[in-house]
């Protein structure tokens, strides 16, 4: 071939090559142009979430392959595209001038979108928290021989009354921690190492900042809830040695102490009218439970449920592990409770919709709270009276007893964030020791250097990283709107189809137009405060 016709070959190719990379940033320069750019993106974003819950969905529900790599390469095309961060950095940093909250909304999700993905979709990260999370979802426990699940397990270890039997089956998910532990911490130095490379001490101090949550905040009230629970969390202990005759209280003996202490009956909470109760509940207050876009399904599954919005508001699905008694129907109540606020989110936009992939573009606490709310009404003595075949005398003394259980949920969970927040720290010091430390510092119980560990068997480290302070963070929220539902409504609170109404409008429709803590102090008055949730452990008045 002629040596011109080279030339004039290669000089079409070059034209060719910055005509395809330049009109996306030299079309964006008015705001109409910057709104149809984000549309399209947005689109994209959304069908990456699409992908993503399903495949979770699949891995959870048995219905399907789960391909959850290739869901999360769907992320990888989006936030490692430095052209799109580029585009949505320079705007940002102009949003003062648009004029429009709503496009400055969605310019500052997915400003924190771009960290958080590029955290999410990353190749190395992506392919150990899978094979961790299937390993943890497809363990297959042993127990004297006998395959047994965590239902099992935990329906086990609360009528267990030989305090031996309750440390052999308390100390079986050590079996899948031992496996799972050396590939956590790869997987924890990993997201340092990605957190640093974005300008953060780790991945905990990262999490934080892109779920708006002050950490020196988070620390002072962690800290006085912690203190301020010590000494009553010590009076059950002691009671409970003698509910259960035992000379030392140990970590195995909290679920046979606390189903002793439970003075309202399993066979009140029947499995099989879960949903029917559910339902007819909240048709009572309001909400068109039968043309919700809601699948519900009982599973032995990793954890106590899962709720995940496949499409929202279209498609909401939830999964409860099989447990017996009242517990069974709080975490009933709290993912419906997810699925609630899926299904009737009413914004346009999908990063606003509250997709719960990409870290930064959620809030974590905010939305566990709004669905916490959802189990208060479990606890609550008008609906356990309307909805239990339970005795008044049976309810208050339930309702006289059950800060005990209160008070354990929020020091076993103390527990779990110090220690995680303690791994990110320093990966390299010795875990089980770690372990040991907090469980004598939160729960007031001694391991000794010879019981295995347990902590990598939790699939939240691996598939909820740095997300146990939103559960703390949860009941404080749902605490302080019960009280400004119950001021609100009274003993209408469980019967008024106003009630659907309120919770529709301050909490669930407005999506992630706002920050959390906005929306917090809008519906209650106040910002958040541990007051209310020191109040309904009967701490203070």
């Amino acid at each position: 071939m002629p040596r011109l016709n080279l030339l004039f070959l290669f000089i079409i190719f070059i034209a060719l090559t910055i005509s395809s990379c330049s009109p996306k940033e030299d079309a964006i320069t008015t705001k109409d142009q910057l709104y149809v750019y984000l549309d399209t993106l947005e689109a994209k974003y959304e069908d990456a979430c699409i992908a993503t819950g399903l495949a979770n969905w699949n891995l959870y529900a048995r219905e399907g392959k789960p391909n959850l790599n290739a869901a999360k390469k769907k992320f990888a095309t989006i936030f490692f595209d430095t052209l799109n961060r580029k585009i949505i950095e320079e705007w940002r940093a102009k949003s003062g001038s648009l004029a429009d909250e709503m496009l400055t909304r969605r310019l500052e999700l997915w400003s924190r979108g771009f960290i958080g993905g590029n955290v999410y979709a990353d190749s190395q990260i992506s392919a150990l928290e899978n094979n961790l999370q299937e390993l943890i979802t497809n363990f297959n426990f042993r127990f004297e021989s006998n395959s047994i699940t965590l239902a099992e397990l935990a329906n086990r270890l609360k009528t267990e009354n030989n305090e031996k039997q309750r440390r052999k089956l308390w100390l079986t998910t050590s079996q899948l921690s031992g496996k799972a532990a050396d590939d956590l911490v790869k997987l924890v130095k990993l997201r340092n190492e990605k957190a640093a490379s974005l300008g953060f001490y780790n991945y905990y101090s990262l999490s934080l900042y892109l779920q708006s949550i002050r950490e020196d905040w988070l620390l002072k009230n962690l800290n006085e809830l912690e203190e301020k629970t010590r000494n009553k969390f010590k009076e059950f202990i002691e009671s409970s040695k003698k509910k259960l005759k035992i000379k030392k209280f140990h970590a195995w003996d909290f679920d046979a102490a606390l189903y002793r202490w439970a003075t309202i009956s399993d066979n009140n909470f029947p499995k099989d009218s879960i949903f029917n109760i559910l339902h007819r509940f909240h048709r009572n207050i309001g909400f068109k439970v039968d043309s919700l876009p809601v699948k519900e399904i009982i599973k032995d599954i990793p954890f106590g449920g899962l709720n995940i919005g496949i499409q929202i508001p279209g498609d909401s699905r939830l999964i409860i592990n099989p447990i017996n008694g009242k517990r069974f129907y709080n975490i009933a109540f709290h993912e419906y409770g997810h699925a609630l606020q899926a299904v009737h989110t009413k914004v346009n936009y999908p990063i606003l919709k509250g997709y719960k992939w990409i870290p930064g573009v959620s809030s974590g606490a905010y939305s566990e709270g709004v669905a916490e709310m959802q189990t208060e009404f479990v606890d609550d003595y008008e609906w356990l009276k309307a909805f239990t075949s339970a005795s008044q005398d049976e309810i208050e003394r339930y309702i006289a007893s059950r800060t005990f259980s209160d008070l354990y949920y929020l020091r076993r969970t103390l527990k779990d964030f110090f220690f995680e927040y303690e791994v990110y720290k320093n990966p390299d010091r010795d875990l089980a020791e770690l372990e040991r430390e907090t469980y004598l510092k939160y729960l007031l119980v001694e391991l000794d250097e010879n019981t295995p560990h347990r902590f990598a068997a939790s699939i939240r480290y691996t598939m909820y990283p740095c997300y146990y302070q939103n559960y703390i963070l949860s009941h404080m929220i749902s605490a302080q709107l019960f009280e400004v539902l119950v001021s609100k409504f009274g003993p209408g609170r469980i019967s008024n189809p106003d009630v659907s109404k309120w919770i529709i409008s301050y909490l669930y429709e407005k999506g992630e137009t706002e920050e959390w803590a906005d929306r917090i102090r809008n519906a209650t008055g106040k910002s958040l405060e541990t007051g209310a949730y020191l109040r309904k452990l009967k701490i203070m008045n």
